[in-house]
């Protein structure tokens, strides 16, 4: 107690001395409500209103207004050793203090006296000061209304309900829109924005000819079913959705799957297809539940294989958590792990009721039509493996903190329990799953895939057979003083060839006889019984289950007496100090042989069984931290349904956060700014919108359009908005009065992603590969690669350092890119193998139709900044191209490649006007 008394004491003292530095003097009201208002509401709001105030009353006390200090006793005006808060904040007991130790550090002595100095001044307030309004009445949590288009005065300008929006909040505030863009700079910005690739030289001249009056509207058409759409739109959703090909250490798989790749390649088909936001959702979250043998429903779960951690299952839960909500919610879901959410009505039960949806799920690799060995190809996929799977509190937050005092069902916060246009949108009903889901060796083109490749094994087998025999066959021409020795020793060597083919003919015969018999047992054995006599019935099981395990326990002796003879046959070749190694080998063998025939020959027992083929593989984790995989997961026959009751409730038409998040994604890859510029958080700690109404009825249209996003490209792209100059010239009361363009009175300029950077390069050079989907390009293979930056290996580990020093997406998060100016950037478009090759082939390419040196100059200008060389820069260009030809060694086609080099370093290339 006497340590709190010198604490106020000198809190005290530090008021008196205060009032001057803060300009409070003896009249000291006014500035005072200046010093809560402008200081101490914001420092309670960041440490005090979590727990005290609308979101939660602990003991009973508020502390979001004055008047609710003073009510509940924390407060009494011009009394500073009266008011408990300011014992509660200077407090030495750590149990006594305030804010508490687990909510970071105490207040600062500033802050303390600050607190005080208000205080003694009679702790002023705004009249009528409001308290924090009711946390479930926050805008984003409401049911989206479709609000009606506003009637504006500015009818000109208006084409479609989305300037009409934009066109009040100029109205209201006395902007004035800028004037549209030039043909040329919209041909452009349709081009990148849509398909990602710039137009070319004569794109643009018949573009600015164009004399339909749909001129514009027909090329947005036309680009939006451009296969190319697909790839330019994936990459901006892959940025949200954490897209990452497979890294760890080495050769081992620590994160995500290998061939995601088909995840990427669903994407893009997805978008080009306009599938429905929805429905790209529900698959991604549930594709295995919903449709459980359709490969391209299964690769849409890679977004869930992709959170895959080889030691870590909380970290996996932690990840797929958050982003859940960040990216589908726009709610920061993280924040309520350890402890009550500070700002949202989210509770750390809430967490983990949202975990126990995603909590029975693993990753496994499912094979394709086509390729039998899983490390070439297969589609990695999610799927529920352990159905009781029980989801506890982590106390704390900490990992293996159990709280076991309750099972936590999955569910979701009660601020987001709306009315459901689907009445049972978040009932759980186990999924009963095709018996070829999980068997998915029983699946046609598994079947299929190993009959070809036994078949064409065979193949190859009897041809090397009949090669060997011929070789066999021919005469050796030997002196006659070696003849005997070399005859000897050839006739061996030809004996061993020739027997080590023919056991390889018999080994492909026997595994494709097993095969054949292995699959027929499998069909009856677990078949439906079929009508007839049960006796009869089982008697043709057993029939074929013997058959089955006899095939392969004959393939098994083959497969021994070959490893025995090639033993033996390097026996024979091998160097005296080899052969002790050798004959070891083939002690070993032939015990391996007299093995496999006494298990030919031994009977077979009722609880014999033969081995499955392989149709799917579990990715095995090492959550035990033994060293060792865990041990092996089984395929269950039933999936939990809990994540397609998830993908459900995320996609009703009714849910309030879905669609708003999703066009405020839209939005912002369009115009370059958010409606909500806190994209992953919605939330009551994110940023207000700019525009709420716009905000909700797009929203509104896209879930009315049934969830087309094509649909609200189109409206984006029509607006008079998005068609409008970028240039801020002869807009000074403009600028005076919204200098941030918040309110979308001119273009935003827009920095170009790295990825769109790099394919304008190429695809201007006439060098860009279109060739669409399939494997990454590895790393190694990457600077030489022309093909579209998307089909880049890009993982944790590996990023393209072309596109790294364009703020390249990072795979841990990425909702909105970085937009940096760097000096590498620079370097890196001066001194490239990239930019320096490309330079040459564009400038070889403009030179073709260019008439004169100043026709090649306006080209230039024209195809890569789409804008015309006003009269000083078409004379600066001339000039320089003479001097650079003037150099020792220069040529007309080196100066027309340094323009070119030039030009692809302007700000204008690498921006979108």
């Amino acid at each position: 107690m006497i340590r709190q008394a010198v604490v106020l004491t000198l809190c005290l003292f530090a008021w008196f001395t205060l009032l001057p530095s803060l300009g409070l003097g003896t009249d000291f009201g006014p500035q005072a409500l200046e010093l809560y208002s402008a200081q101490l509401k914001p420092l309670f709001r960041a440490r005090c209103f979590s727990c005290h105030g609308a979101l939660k009353q602990e003991a009973g006390l508020r502390l979001d207004s004055a008047d609710l200090m003073v009510e509940a006793g924390a407060l009494t005006r011009g009394d500073v050793s009266g008011s408990s808060i300011v014992a509660r904040v200077t407090a030495t007991d750590i149990d006594e203090r305030m804010p508490p130790e687990h909510e970071g550090e105490p207040l600062t002595d500033e802050q303390v006296e600050m607190l005080t100095a208000w205080i003694a001044a009679g702790a002023p307030a705004p009249p009528k000061e409001q308290p924090e309004a009711d946390p479930n009445s926050h805008w984003s949590f409401q049911p989206v209304v479709r609000p009606d288009v506003p009637i504006v005065e500015n009818t000109t300008w208006v084409r479609n309900p989305i300037d009409a929006f934009i066109a009040q909040s100029h109205e209201q505030r006395g902007l004035k829109q800028q004037p549209e863009a030039t043909r040329a700079v919209l041909l452009r910005r349709l081009h990148l924005d849509l398909i990602g690739i710039p137009p070319t030289t004569a794109e643009i001249a018949a573009f600015e000819n164009d004399v339909d009056s749909q001129w514009y509207e027909n090329a947005v058409d036309r680009l939006l079913d451009d296969p190319r759409h697909g790839e330019r739109w994936a990459r901006h959703w892959m940025d949200i959705w954490r897209y990452s090909d497979w890294w760890g250490l080495g050769a081992q798989l620590r994160n995500s799957q290998q061939h995601m790749w088909h995840w990427r390649d669903w994407i893009v088909g997805s978008l080009n297809d306009d599938r429905g936001y929805d429905e790209m959702l529900r698959l991604m979250l549930a594709g295995d539940e919903l449709r459980p043998n359709d490969p391209q429903a299964l690769a849409a779960t890679g977004y869930l294989a992709r959170n895959y951690f080889l030691f870590n299952r909380y970290q996996w839960m932690d990840e797929t958590v958050e982003h859940f909500g960040k990216a589908f919610l726009g709610l920061t879901f993280n924040c309520a792990k350890c402890h009550d959410h500070k700002f949202d009505p989210i509770s750390q039960v809430d967490y983990f009721k949202l975990q126990a949806f995603f909590e029975p799920y693993q990753v496994r690799m499912d094979m394709l039509p086509g390729e039998i060995d899983l490390s070439k190809d297969g589609v990695p996929r999610a799927f529920d493996a352990d159905l009781e799977a029980k989801t506890y509190l982590l106390v704390r937050g900490e990992e293996g903190h159990f709280d076991k005092s309750q099972v936590i069902e999955p569910g979701v916060p009660e601020f987001l329990e709306f009315e459901p246009a689907c009445p049972d949108a978040l009932n759980i009903k186990t999924v009963d799953l095709p018996d070829d889901a999980w068997q998915p060796e029983r699946r046609a083109w598994v079947i299929d895939n190993y009959l070809a490749a036994v078949t064409e094994k065979l193949r190859v087998a009897e041809a090397k057979w009949t090669a060997v025999q011929t070789q066999s066959q021919a005469v050796v021409q030997v002196d006659a003083e070696v003849a005997a020795e070399v005859q000897s020793a050839e006739a061996a060597a030809s004996q061993a060839a020739t027997e080590l083919a023919r056991l390889d003919v018999d080994i492909a015969r026997a595994e494709l006889e097993s095969l054949r018999k292995r699959y027929a047992a499998m069909y009856v054995l677990e078949s439906p019984a079929s009508d007839g006599d049960s006796n009869d019935v089982a008697i043709q099981d057993q029939t074929l289950r013997i058959a089955a395990i006899e095939s392969e326990r004959r393939l098994g002796l083959l497969r021994a007496q070959r490893a025995l003879l090639d033993v033996k046959r390097r026996l024979v070749a091998a160097s005296d100090d080899k052969r002790e190694a050798i004959t070891k080998e083939q002690t070993q063998a032939q015990q391996a042989v007299e093995q496999a025939q006494q298990t030919l020959a031994a009977e077979i027992k009722p609880d014999d069984s033969f081995p499955r083929p392989i149709g799917a593989q579990w990715s095995a984790t090492r959550f035990k931290s033994t060293g060792q995989d865990d041990p092996a997961v089984s395929f269950p026959e039933h999936s939990s349904g809990r994540r397609s009751a998830l993908a459900r409730w995320i996609t009703d038409r009714n849910h309030p956060l879905t669609a708003r998040v999703a066009v405020n994604h839209l939005w912002t890859r369009h115009l370059g700014e958010p409606l909500v510029a806190s994209v992953f958080d919605l939330g009551r700690n994110g940023e207000a919108p700019t525009n709420v109404k716009l905000l909700d009825w797009l929203a509104a249209e896209l879930v009315d359009s049934g969830w087309s996003m094509k649909h609200i490209h189109r409206l984006i792209v029509n607006s008079a908005v998005y068609r409008m100059s970028s240039s801020n010239a002869g807009a000074e009361s403009n600028m005076a009065l919204d200098r941030d363009n918040r309110l979308w009175w001119r273009r935003q300029p827009i920095r170009l992603e790295s990825q769109i950077v790099r394919d304008s390069i190429l695809s201007l050079a006439g060098t860009l590969d279109l060739t669409m989907g399939g494997p990454p390009v590895p790393a190694a293979k990457q600077a030489d690669s022309t093909r579209r930056s998307l089909y880049f290996f890009h993982s944790n580990n590996q990023r393209d350092l072309f596109l790294t020093m364009f703020d390249e997406a990072l795979v841990t998060d990425c909702y909105r890119r970085e937009q940096s100016v760097v000096p590498q950037q620079a370097l890196a478009l001066t001194n490239s193998k990239l930019v320096l090759t490309a330079s040459q082939q564009i400038a070889q390419r403009l030179s073709l139709d260019a008439e004169s040196q100043h026709d090649f100059i306006e080209k230039s200008f024209t195809t890569l900044l789409c804008i015309p060389a006003d009269e000083t820069e078409l004379a600066a260009c001339e000039a320089a191209l003479t001097t650079w030809e003037s150099q020792p060694g220069g040529t007309p086609e080196q100066a027309r490649a340094h323009l070119i080099w030039v030009l692809l370093n302007h700000n204008d290339f690498v921006t979108l006007r």
